[in-house]
């Protein structure tokens, strides 16, 4: 064996060193000198001036000396076989020229020879040197790594595949065991694991490896990278597309496993701060949403630091194809499997911002992209955004208007610029938002847009007529017949949405018949969607608007068949793309539905018939456990929870619904109460106010956790009569439609005692018993989708016992469950609804092809509306039901609550705004202003003085309701009812001493000084108040005419609006006020107008049911 000399040995590691540094010009000299000081290492020469040939070859291509280089390299092939063969088959030198040579053939195209030239197994070569020699070399290991990936490259070359993989696969034991020691080691590593990255693509149906071993193959590339890019700018533009491609592998890879569920096996996660104790599930997902985005931001470094600008007649595809992967992971982390806890820092509304600085970023890559603009739309309104939403499609409607104006005038079609399905899906997105979430100015623009839509639509009918049969086929196929249908439901829900808002009242019924026109052709089964149910629900809901009764109960029977059932799934963006299906999603969908059909019902009058329909939209559902989780089971009595010994909370279905959602639940619950009302008296009613206010907290939360402190007196005094109502007409009378003698047993029975009005805790659930149907009730009941008779139906049957008024406590301490007053012997009200739960578990998933969108994520403070709006309306709505029970001082109670829930959100808001319009504005997403809020609360304790009596108090009231807000329109008729008593002398002009004192009496006598009034002759009707010679008036009767003539202008301005054009009260007060002037034959118009709305009256107004308009 020769032993080197001390200079060849330094030379011969500056070689290793140079090769493994990449600096392939420092070679040569390095090898002249390694064979001057060690002449007997030829073959470790040869092999270096081999490798830096090669080395300049590929960096100098594509050149005008390519050919001639070529040639020299392959003069250098006979030489390097004839050193191997004088080598040792063992030594690290001869495997090293082997690499060389398999290199040279994959240089020159000729994989075939390349793969004969290396070994089986490399890492066992590897093996074999290393225990020779006792350590390799930093080059020989470089060749390990080299010789795997140009044998791997040349397999796949040969179209063996399967053997690359394998190849490939090989060396990852051998290279977890090493450390990134050198340039050229990391580039090569790099480069194998980039490329079996590629080959590990999950999101590809010919993917060899499975998700688990390609997580596993996706980290040690992710240990072995560069990481960040930093170096990036010293790699070839070969070698960082290579890289970049195998991130954008484990990008899809990642996305391809949330997507379609698969087992996610975590890797090692730093923890930096200390975490509370969480779920195994929520952990886990916490890691797979942290690796999932840290790769991403690698990834889009790299894309947008790699990526040009591209000129303005062409498209960026990869930052194209990035963007919708973006976005389709967001439509999976922001949907329902998926919860805030999951996501880390931020939850869903953390990914939503995150996705829109990725869409910003993006579009500096890229020439008037409408995709991105179409996802900026998207995404800003998911964040309820709604400004910026619509700044970006104004945007992405005039881009895409040029496009197709340039395509028709160029005769080819623009590839940059979406299809017609898509614009017609995003521009039907946009109306839907607009009328969901929107005001008046939001309407107008909605038409516009539907305006917009159907001239488009006109001129795709034209040209598809003038093309000829031929080639209708051709045409057809440029549109899919689905976006036919959004597009022509999403006009006629911007006209019937319009109708409510418009001046035109000589317009309304026309607007109206146009969206009833559009509606249907949305249905038509031309377009393949005639079982679409949020355009059956649209549809039902506006003919139930112009009292066309019989022809919405047939809609609402048609969206509630089974045929629907098969309905396509909507995403987190609408309709613009086909969502996971989401549990429970249609019987989601069918509540409002179901809600509707039940007051078109009571229209009719079948109120048993409409008391199954509310049952029944939470029948479908099961189990009340699974709508109401097992915090349901607090509303039981305290003998049946101790009896089930189920103490655990399991959330229920309510928990993943929005807040439109949920309001939706407590109108139907409020509905309920109302059929009570009509069926057993305001007494049977008032005992559900508890359950109401109960189901808020269950739904919502207490509103004292969020600073609204609610104090209610401990005991309320018990109403003093069972007088109740029905329906509430202006022509029905006031009283039960159950007998006289029923209601007097009734309130008779057992000392009754009002219920509390109360709201749970925030962690409480609710205290008292829900009415609702258990789960053999069937989904249905067979006379409600039967056309029913016009006539009444048997009252309910009574219930013996209530539950006991409980005091609202503070937020701090929780509140106690709500006892029976009854022994055990006789089972609370409401029992046989409630039988004992069998099994805390929630059913398997019933498979279902719908997906509710989730409501936009709003601020905190328009969250906080639109909960005060709601609790605001359950209390005057409960202030209502105490009033017609007599119980005044309770009604007055529930009015004061109302006006502290007002007074506390004004001074919310105030500290953060500081100009009286944030008072005057609503914003996007439902809930009502401030000053809607004031005139609201003080309206209905005007409402409650009148039920008293006490009317020039209750005129105070009302006109402190129309300061706050003008067109309120019940304060207007109010007011005008007062006025108009004032100038009929049914009371006097100014409150006397004795009126100021009334005592709150239930059916007391009136005054006397308004008994003197009304026994005064009926003066002749004052049709002029002008002082002349011939018509002297006297200040009083001046002040008279002035209070009529008040009351006329606002009833007819408000008979006009979209709020009083179909509300009977106003309309029979204009008649009153016809009638008082001497105008007979207009009043017995109106009052034949009047007759007309009553006689299809709902128990409650339509827009109780429709929570967001015409949009489910």
């Amino acid at each position: 064996m020769v032993t080197e000399s001390a200079k060849a040995v330094g030379y011969i590691q500056q070689l290793d060193e140079a090769r493994c540094a990449g600096r392939w010009q420092d070679v040569p000299e390095l090898c002249r000198k390694v064979e001057k000081h060690a002449p007997h290492r030829r073959c470790l020469t040869l092999t270096g001036r081999a490798e830096a040939q090669i080395a300049a070859y590929t960096t100098q291509r594509p050149s005008t000396a390519a050919s001639t280089a070529s040639s020299g390299l392959s003069q250098t092939v006979p030489a390097l076989l004839s050193a191997i063969e004088a080598e040792s088959d063992l030594s690290q030198e001869s495997f090293q020229a082997n690499v060389c040579l398999a290199w040279l053939h994959c240089v020159l195209g000729e994989p075939g020879l390349a793969v004969l030239r290396l070994p089986d197994s490399l890492d066992t070569v590897a093996a074999r040197l290393s225990g020779q020699a006792g350590a390799l070399t930093g080059w020989s290991k470089v060749c390990v790594v080299k010789g795997t990936f140009l044998k791997g490259s040349a397999q796949e070359s040969t179209g063996a595949t399967t053997d690359a993989v394998k190849t490939y696969t090989s060396i990852l034991p051998w290279l977890s065991s090493q450390t990134a020691e050198s340039a050229q080691f990391r580039i090569w590593t790099e480069s194998l694991l980039g490329r079996l990255c590629q080959l590990s693509d999950q999101s590809q149906s010919s993917s060899l490896i499975g998700p688990s071993e390609a997580l596993q193959i996706f980290r040690a590339f992710d240990k072995f990278s560069e990481g960040s890019g930093r170096n990036a700018g010293s790699a070839t533009a070969d070698h960082a597309k290579s890289r970049r491609l195998a991130w954008k592998a484990y990008y899809n890879t990642l996305s391809t496993i949330i997507h379609r569920d698969l087992p996610y096996e975590a890797g090692t996660v730093e923890t930096t701060t200390e975490q509370p104790a969480i779920s195994d599930r929520t952990a886990l997902r916490l890691q797979q949403r942290a690796e999932l985005k840290r790769v991403e931001v690698i990834y889009e470094n790299l894309l947008i630091k790699e990526t040009h600008f591209p000129k303005a007649s062409e498209s960026n595809r990869e930052i194209e194809a990035w963007v919708e992967s973006v976005i389709s992971n967001w439509r999976v982390l922001c949907g329902a499997s998926w919860s805030d806890s999951e996501l880390g820092e931020g939850g869903k509304e953390g990914v939503g911002r995150s996705v829109i600085d990725i869409l910003y970023r993006a579009a500096t890559k890229t020439y008037h992209s409408t995709q991105i603009l179409r996802y900026l739309f998207i995404v800003h309104a998911s964040l309820a955004e709604f400004e910026l939403a619509f700044k970006a499609f104004d945007s992405y409607i005039e881009i895409v208007t040029r496009g197709k104006d340039r395509a028709e005038q160029e005769g080819k079609t623009d590839e940059g610029v979406d299809d017609d399905s898509t614009v017609l899906r995003t521009s039907a997105e946009a109306i839907r938002l607009l009328c969901r979430f929107g005001c008046r100015k939001e309407a107008e623009k909605a038409v516009e847009i539907g305006r917009n839509l159907e001239k488009w639509l006109d001129h795709y009918e034209d040209t598809k007529s003038a093309t000829g049969a031929s080639e209708v086929p051709a045409k057809r196929a440029l549109v899919e017949p689905t976006a036919l249908a959004i597009a022509y439901c999403a006009i006629g829900i911007a006209q019937a949405h319009w109708a409510q808002f418009t001046y035109d009242a000589d317009a309304r019924a026309g607007i109206q018949a146009k969206a009833i026109q559009l509606l249907r052709k949305s249905l038509s089964p031309t377009f393949e969607d005639p079982s679409n149910v949020d355009a059956l629900y649209a549809l039902a809901v506006i003919l139930a608007e112009t009292r066309d009764i019989v022809g919405a109960i047939k809609v609402a029977k048609r969206a509630l068949n089974s045929a629907t059932e098969t309905q396509a799934a909507y995403s987190t963006d609408g309709v613009l793309s086909i969502g996971t299906a989401t549990e429970f999603g249609r019987e989601r969908k069918l509540i409002p539905l179901w809600h509707l059909l039940a007051l078109l019902l009571t229209s009719r009058f079948e109120y048993t018939a409409a008391e199954k329909a509310c049952e029944a939209a939470f029948a479908q559902f099961g189990d009340p456990t699974i709508l109401f989780g097992t915090d349901a089971e607090t509303v039981r009595s305290e003998h049946l929870k101790e009896a089930s010994g189920h103490n655990g909370s399991t959330p229920g279905v309510v928990d993943r619904m929005g807040n439109f959602e949920k309001t939706g639940i407590l109108q139907i619950k409020m509905t309920q109460l109302a059929l009570i009302e009509v069926t057993d008296g305001a007494i049977a009613a008032v005992d559900g106010c508890d359950e109401l206010l109960a189901l808020y907290g269950r739904l919502f939360g207490s509103p004292a956790a969020e600073k609204v402190k609610l104090d209610v007196p401990a005991t309320l005094a018990p109403p003093k009569t069972s007088t109740g109502t029905t329906k509430g007409g202006i022509f029905r009378g006031r009283g039960s439609i159950r007998s006289q003698k029923d209601t007097s047993a009734r309130s008779s029975a057992a000392g009754l005692s009002a219920p509390a009005i109360q709201v749970t805790d925030e962690k409480s659930a609710p205290q008292a018993n829900e009415t609702r149907q258990s789960a053999e009730v069937p989904p249905v009941p067979e006379n409600a989708l039967r056309d029913p008779p016009a006539q009444g139906t048997a009252p309910r049957p009574l219930s013996s016992a209530s539950s006991p008024r409980k005091s609202v406590e503070s937020s701090e301490t929780p509140l106690r469950p709500i006892p029976h007053n009854l022994p055990l012997a006789s089972p609370p009200q409401g029992h046989e609804h409630q039988p004992p739960r069998q099994d805390t578990r929630l059913p398997a998933p019933i498979p279902d092809t719908n997906y509710i969108s989730p409501d936009p994520r709003f601020s905190k403070l328009q969250d906080r509306r639109q909960k005060v709006s709601l609790l605001v309306d359950i209390w005057i709505f409960t202030a209502g039901l105490y009033a017609r029970a007599q119980g005044f001082e309770d009604a007055r109670d529930a009015v004061a609550e109302a006006l502290k829930l007002v007074e506390t959100f004004e001074n919310e808001l105030s500290l953060d705004f500081s100009t009286a319009k944030a008072l005057v504005e609503k914003g996007w997403g439902g809930g009502k202003s401030v000053e809607e809020l004031w005139a609201d609360a003080y309206t209905a304790r005007g409402e409650l003085l009148i039920a008293q009596r006490i009317k020039h108090e209750a005129r105070t009231d009302f006109e402190r309701a129309l300061l706050h807000y003008p067109d309120h329109p019940q304060a207007i008729v109010g007011l005008s009812n007062v006025l108009l008593d004032i100038y009929s002398k049914d009371i006097p002009m100014e409150p006397t001493k004795t009126t100021e004192i009334i005592p709150v009496l239930p059916m007391q006598a009136p005054p006397s000084s308004e008994a003197v009034a009304e026994a005064e002759p009926k003066k002749h009707h004052l049709t002029s108040h002008i002082p002349s010679a011939e018509n002297q008036l006297s200040p009083p009767e001046l002040s008279r005419l002035a209070a009529r003539d008040r009351a006329f202008n606002l009833l007819s301005t408000l008979t006009k609006l979209g709020a009083g054009w179909d509300y009977s009260e106003a309309w029979y007060a204009l008649a009153g006020a016809y009638e008082e002037s001497g105008q007979i034959e207009k009043a017995k118009e109106v009052l034949w107008w009047c007759v007309e709305l009553e006689d299809t009256h709902p128990v409650r107004k339509w827009k109780s049911v429709a929570v967001g308009g015409f949009v489910l």
